[in-house]
């Protein structure tokens, strides 16, 4: 019996009436730099989550040591705290459909024998390619991970997964005279043979290079085109609370209430793709076990879906869409999307571009949604 079904059983025996496990491991590979290598270290951490319900009370108890000693302590634990715990009239049960959709792409075999020599080279390699552009690395962060995800409840065995993560960050200064700017680049990958350093560190240089000059422009009202990245995350910040089924039954979004209307133009459409090759949060199933799928969220401007974990499926008695997402082993599931999605239209940025005759290009922004700078190029067609 592994850890984790010894973990389900033990806080089963010790009376409660539904358990589950959630154990995770993590290796990453951690590389801070600026005009040099600074920091260079290799983390490794892990630990078991149980939650326990008795009746309707949950509870939930975590530890970093996973050890027999130290899971049936756990144990002991999250169901003293499930006795004292306030009932949630709402509470049905743990996730009872457990399955595997078919994602790929979010694991890279050959990180796991990765050179750290390879790895410095390809940063040194990065680090030259910044000074080409007469620019300064002023900051940079490279960190490639291995994730090993294992879950099982009273109505499942043990599922698991394992994810890899490559991300990098690389900020160029430059200066010429009075004049001084900082640009940045960065990217996210399953991916190791899909992160090229040099390319991050040569776009981080020619940013700071575009913005050398950058001033303020006069109150105006003209047409903006926002790049793509800029904008998928700007309605990140905007619409991954809004769209979730917590965030509507709490009386929060703004789309309570809105499905099957129009909430946007036809040209719309947006949707949590679970199962995207090579995505970010893709996987076979979320942090319940439950198998992950493609939602379509707003089809042609209309509001189709909210996105659903086991709890708020059940509350609003749907079916989950396989959402429920854990900031680490320690944290209950919450609902979130995975890789949302907005369907592309039919011009290209070019096309935009030659066709607006005066406006603002949005390069970048900085900060969240409560302040955005916009860094910004003036678009005149003569």
């Amino acid at each position: 019996m592994s850890l984790v079904e010894k973990a389900v059983k033990r806080v089963l025996d010790l009376g409660a009436s539904e358990s589950e496990a959630y154990l995770q491991s993590e290796k990453i590979l951690w590389i801070e730099f600026d005009e040099k290598i600074e920091c260079f270290k290799v983390i490794e951490s892990g630990g078991i989550g149980l939650r326990a319900a008795l009746d309707k009370k949950i509870a939930m108890y975590s530890t970093s040591v996973t050890d027999d000693n130290s899971v049936n302590e756990a144990a002991e634990k999250v169901v003293k705290i499930a006795k004292i715990a306030p009932e949630d009239p709402e509470w049905r049960n743990f996730n009872m459909n457990f399955g595997k959709s078919s994602a790929e792409g979010y694991y890279d075999k050959s990180i796991e024998n990765i050179e750290y020599g390879e790895v410095v080279e390809k940063v040194k390699l990065a680090l030259e390619k910044v000074k080409e552009y007469n620019a300064k690395p002023v900051r940079g962060l490279l960190t490639i991970s291995i994730t090993k995800t294992i879950i099982a409840n009273c109505y499942s065995e043990e599922f698991e997964r394992i994810e890899t993560l490559v991300s990098a960050v690389v900020r160029a200064k430059i200066e010429d005279g009075q004049y001084k700017s900082i640009g940045s680049e960065h990217l996210e990958t399953r991916f190791w043979s899909r992160m090229d350093l040099e390319d991050i560190a040569s776009n981080a240089a020619k940013n700071a290079i575009k913005f050398l000059k950058a001033k303020p422009i006069e109150s105006c009202r003209i047409p903006v085109i926002i790049r793509n990245d800029v904008f998928a995350s700007i309605l990140s910040t905007i619409l991954s609370g809004p769209i979730t089924a917590d965030w509507v039954q709490k009386g929060r979004s703004p789309l309570s209430g809105k499905l099957e209307t129009r909430i946007a133009c036809d040209k719309f459409t947006l949707i949590d793709n679970g199962i995207l090759y090579g995505g970010i949060r893709t996987r076979p199933f979320d942090d319940e076990g439950h198998p992950t799928q493609k939602t379509y969220v707003i089809k042609e401007g209309v509001l189709e879906k909210y996105l659903y974990d086991t709890y708020t499926s059940i509350k609003d008695r749907v079916k989950s869409t396989g959402n429920a997402l854990r900031g680490g082993y320690w944290q209950h599931p919450q609902v979130a999307p995975s890789n949302l999605i907005l369907e592309q239209g039919d011009s290209s940025p070019e096309e935009m571009i030659k066709e607006t005759q005066m406006g603002l290009l949005v390069e970048d922004v900085i900060g969240d949604s409560g302040y955005l700078i916009l860094l910004v190029e003036m678009l005149m067609q003569q």
